[in-house]
């Protein structure tokens, strides 16, 4: 998705870029919540230990599904502009 949106902004397509690349920011946030916290689950109480390192990993995948666009700003854009609804904020 991050190579699309800059493909797209190399080609001068600025408002292709955007739309991918507010897709490409949505789906890492995601990924990188969802399998972080996978590997919580797996280490048990053990996965919030300073020995595993994840607990750290924690607040950094926080920051990246929340700045410098919030996940629920993202899919307003993406609804608004790809799917055509309407303003929804």
């Amino acid at each position: 998705m991050m190579q699309k949106a800059a493909s797209l902004y190399d080609s001068g397509d600025d408002f292709g870029a955007a739309e991918a690349a507010n897709m490409a920011k949505y789906a890492a946030g995601e990924a990188a919540i969802a399998s972080l916290d996978q590997a919580i689950q797996t280490h048990g109480g053990g996965g919030l230990t300073q020995e595993y390192g994840l607990a750290a990993m924690l607040g950094a995948a926080r920051i990246a599904r929340v700045a410098p666009v919030s996940r629920e700003m993202i899919l307003n854009f993406v609804s608004q502009h790809s799917l055509g609804l309407p303003r929804s904020y």
